[in-house]
């Protein structure tokens, strides 16, 4: 028979029964009868023909009724025609239509679960669940036992679109059972084994059921050794019942065995036995072992991944609307570029959306928010369906959303709220986020919780999530909800990291550079980070980079070292930004100082946020590295200072107390928070000695600078050096002024330097020493310091540490003078000079 002439084939069948003697087409029924098995296709379709023939012939009725229910027992019915194309699958079905209402039309109560049964198991489009609800309600109302068992199964469990009716269902089940219908005890041992959590009571009832049956091919062997696998973790038991249910031609048997080959927990078999199982168990019309090949082929990732396969089984579980196959299709097209159709993708996921598919309508509103304008009350309305429906992902994309301000301003109580819905849900990205939630802490009503978040953290572990794994290293990290323990830390970063989490190689190249669980051992650090970044991890590049930069566990490599920077630049990765704008800015590894690309660069990084840049930016606009911005300049540093860069604050306080016009006062304020940070200037001393933004006060000045000056300000040791020489706030001490003019001037001041070279040529505070005097002036005023100029000029008029030259202390005065020193001025005439 071609696939595409069942019709022909049907019909001929039929005219050559028509032909036979009556006594014939008895010989016929009763062989059919008999064998209860229809493994042979042909036989199937004959029963169906003498169905149809015998609904005509009033002496063959009961023969025809008996045989009509075995032609439909046991899946027979999807087993023909689960391989027929889509032009035969639309007559094989009307024909079972039409012969089903022949029966109705004979009163055959029976024919109402059947009607039912093929109009709930159709392809599409012919399944209609509103019609066959009708079926059943008027099955139950003409006394069918059967209608009251599938009917009472479907309220029980809420499924087909039933309101769940727990009470109701199983009283249905139970009236169903004392009219005599076999195949209720089946539905009561379902309800007890997908309930009851007494393992002993369920395979009690179990072993009951089995034993109750005569009929090998009717005994639950698929529901215990679901039990051995699932419940008890017996595979040896589960082996052996799964046996007995493929010796028997029990589908659902063949399903199990196939799928725990595929999943490796069945060993000893090889994969083409796994699928050959489940393509039986399809052809017999389980309809999830296609969605399984499907997904087996599409994430496998050994030698049997294949797209095409895939395809082939997620249509074949599509067509009987097994939606996870729909969504699944949905995404292939979508995503996968080797066959992508985004058109056709976006047709399947609508339709899936349509039928109300919960998984659906959260991968649409992944799609919106990824792929297109999305609209947020469109994407806000497709999760809350989605979680309304029971769907545990969809509050979690939904709380993440609230949580980054999506739907408006960030409602941090929100979004906890419904990630902890997911969480309840046990799916695992919600338990993730929950563990990491009460480790920070996310709103004023919900702060960090140690013990919460470890209790939420272990469960999202114990389903492999590595991201869970990272999180409790961290409590670790910190002794947060567990004792302090950095080899326990660095055990699940190194789990994490092996099981395919990309990010904890960074934390393990942090853990050997610092030496955090023994000897600092940057060689491992070093190929911790390149692990990082062949995983292509942002931060990895970073870590990468600095390590060839700053030679960690590898020689100085610029090149490489600018390479791995710009790579994680490229995802605008704010440390490896600055690095680079600070490259542009040394002209390191042979790069040319470049204006516009330090900016950009340093922009990027200020722009996220961090401190660092921040000021760098704000010093370029002051200092003019582009253009000359005092308001941007002024407006970066402040951003910079309030978050926490303390060289903001000390930027801002010399600002004020040197080049603003106005708001001098605002000095003191600045140099306060640079204080409280750590940082301390000159600046406090200034504004007590001063009074500016605070009471004048010399003691509370010289505090200040000693203070400073010990923390080693330069500033602060010259101010403190004249603070000892002029008993400013203090005794005046020369001695110990001129240890910190010294200080000062060895570290480059040029004020210090002055001082203490006029000490030395006077022998004040210390021994005096004519010739280091000299030489200190003379380096300072080659450098323009007017005074030293003057004193220098001085010098060789009275010989003093040189030989006297008036010659060459003319020419220090004209120096002085032209710098605009009072005396030199006098001495030079150059005052009257420029009266005239």
């Amino acid at each position: 028979m071609e696939k595409t002439k069942l019709k022909s084939h049907y019909n001929n069948l039929l005219d050559s029964l028509k032909k036979l003697e009556t006594i014939d087409i008895n010989e016929k029924l009763d062989h059919l009868l008999y064998k209860d098995d229809y493994k042979n296709k042909e036989n199937w379709l004959l029963g169906l023909a003498l169905c149809d023939y015998g609904l005509s012939n009033n002496s063959l009725v009961d023969k025809t009724k008996a045989l009509y229910i075995r032609l439909f027992k046991r899946n027979w019915n999807l087993y023909y025609s689960s391989f027929l194309d889509q032009e035969d699958y639309e007559f094989w079905f009307k024909l079972c239509e039409r012969i089903n209402d022949g029966f109705l039309d004979i009163n055959y109560h029976k024919a109402y679960v059947e009607r039912d049964y093929i109009l709930e198991n159709a392809r599409r489009p012919f399944r209609n669940r509103s019609k066959s609800r009708e079926y059943l309600l008027k099955g139950i109302e003409l006394g069918d036992a059967a209608c009251r068992a599938v009917y009472g199964y479907n309220l029980f469990f809420g499924a087909r679109g039933e309101v769940e009716n727990k009470e109701e269902g199983l009283k249905l089940i139970q009236e169903a059972k004392e009219l005599g219908y076999d195949q209720a005890e089946n539905c009561l041992l379902n309800i007890v084994f997908y309930t009851e959590e007494d393992n002993t009571y369920v395979l009690e009832k179990i072993k009951e059921q089995i034993e109750s049956k005569e009929k090998e091919s009717e005994k639950p062997y698929h529901l215990l050794a679901e039990y051995y696998l699932y419940r008890e973790q017996n595979i040896e038991q589960a082996l052996e019942v799964l046996h007995k249910g493929i010796e028997v031609n029990n589908p659902y048997s063949k399903y199990i065995f196939g799928i725990n080959i595929l999943n490796e927990r069945l060993q000893g078999y090889t994969v083409e036995q796994g699928i050959c199982l489940l393509e039986e168990a399809y052809e017999y019309g389980i309809i999830y072992a296609a969605n399984w090949l499907g997904r087996y082929y599409y994430y496998i990732q050994a030698e049997n991944h294949s797209l095409e396969k895939s395809i082939q089984w997620h249509e074949r579980a599509k067509l009987y609307y097994f939606e996870d196959s729909l969504v699944e299709l949905s995404l292939i097209y979508l995503y996968e570029e080797e066959v992508q159709d985004v058109e056709k993708g976006k047709i399947y996921l609508n339709w899936a959306v349509q039928e109300g598919n919960a998984r659906a309508m959260s991968e649409k509103a992944h799609w919106l928010l990824n792929n297109e304008n999305s609209d947020p009350k469109e994407v806000q309305s497709l999760l809350e369906d989605a979680m309304e429906l029971g769907d545990s992902y969809a509050p979690y994309r939904l709380g993440r959303l609230y949580e980054t301000g999506y739907f408006g301003e960030p409602d941090y109580y929100k979004a906890f709220e419904l990630v902890k819905i997911a969480a309840e849900r046990g799916h695992v990205y919600g338990l993730e986020m929950m563990g990491h939630y009460y480790r920070v802490g996310i709103t004023s009503q919900e702060e960090s919780d140690p013990e919460k978040a470890i209790e939420y953290l272990n469960k999202a572990i114990e389903m492999g999530s590595e991201y869970a794994q990272v999180e409790m290293a961290f409590c670790y990290e910190a002794g947060f909800g567990v004792e302090k323990n950095y080899v326990q830390a660095y055990d699940l970063f190194e789990r994490a990291a092996v099981n395919g989490y990309i990010y904890a190689y960074n934390k393990l190249g942090y853990y050997e550079e610092d030496g955090l669980i023994g000897e600092k051992n940057p060689q491992k650090a070093f190929e911790y980070f390149q692990k990082a970044a062949e995983g292509e991890n942002v931060e990895g590049y970073y870590n990468l980079g600095r390590a060839y930069k700053y030679t960690i566990g590898i020689p100085e490599n610029p090149e490489l070292a600018l390479e791995n920077y710009r790579k994680a630049a490229e995802f605008k990765y704010g440390e490896a930004c600055i690095e680079l704008a600070l490259s542009y800015e040394d002209e390191y590894g042979g790069l040319s100082f470049d204006e516009s690309k330090i900016m950009s660069y340093m922009l990027v990084a200020a722009e996220q946020g961090y401190p660092f840049a921040q000021y760098k930016v704000g010093c370029y606009y002051y200092y003019g590295l582009i253009e000359n911005n005092r308001e941007k300049a002024l407006e970066w540093l402040s951003i910079s200072c309030q978050s926490g860069y303390p060289y903001a604050a000390l930027f801002l306080g010399d600002y004020y107390l040197y080049d603003a016009e106005t708001d001098n006062n605002k000095a003191f304020e600045y140099y306060c928070i640079a204080e409280e940070n750590g940082i301390v200037s000159e600046g406090l001393g200034v504004c007590y000695e001063y009074g500016i933004g605070v009471d004048e006060n010399s003691q509370e000045a010289f505090r200040w600078y000693k203070f400073a000056a010990e923390k080693g300000s330069i500033g602060s040791k010259y101010r403190l050096g004249l603070a000892y020489k002029y008993g400013m706030g203090t005794e005046e001490n020369l001695a110990e002024s001129f240890v910190w003019f010294q200080d000062a001037a060895q570290e480059g001041n040029f004020h210090a330097q002055y001082h203490a070279a006029m000490m030395l040529l006077k022998g004040e505070g210390v021994e005096q020493d004519l010739n280091k005097a000299i030489t200190l002036l003379l380096e300072i005023a080659e450098k323009g310091h007017i005074e030293a100029q003057f004193e220098l000029g001085n010098c060789y008029l009275i010989g003093k540490g040189v030989e006297e030259d008036e010659v060459q202390a003319m020419a220090w005065y004209q120096k002085a003078a032209e710098n605009g020193h009072e005396q030199s001025l006098k001495i030079t005439g150059k005052r009257e000079r420029r009266r005239r």
